[in-house]
């Protein structure tokens, strides 16, 4: 370095490892909102957001097919 500065680097903070066994199991209320989201859905995806270990959003990208209306025939 130039001028004999000093170079300062924060190491990167490492998550802690946290046991299987110490997450929190879903509610039956989380595995409800789960079922309802997978409900009737022919095409599409359910995507679960997980934050810390505890379900905090449930997305459902629901996908409609158009048949042409020659093949249907």
């Amino acid at each position: 370095m130039i001028g004999g500065g000093v170079a300062v680097s924060d190491p990167i903070p490492h998550q802690a490892k946290v046991p299987a066994g110490d997450y929190a199991v879903p509610a039956d209320e989380e595995i409800n909102q789960i079922r309802e989201s997978l409900r009737g859905l022919r095409y599409g995806s359910v995507n679960i957001i997980v934050q810390d270990g505890v379900i905090i959003q449930i997305d459902r990208t629901e996908k409609r097919r158009l048949r042409n209306g020659k093949a249907a025939r």
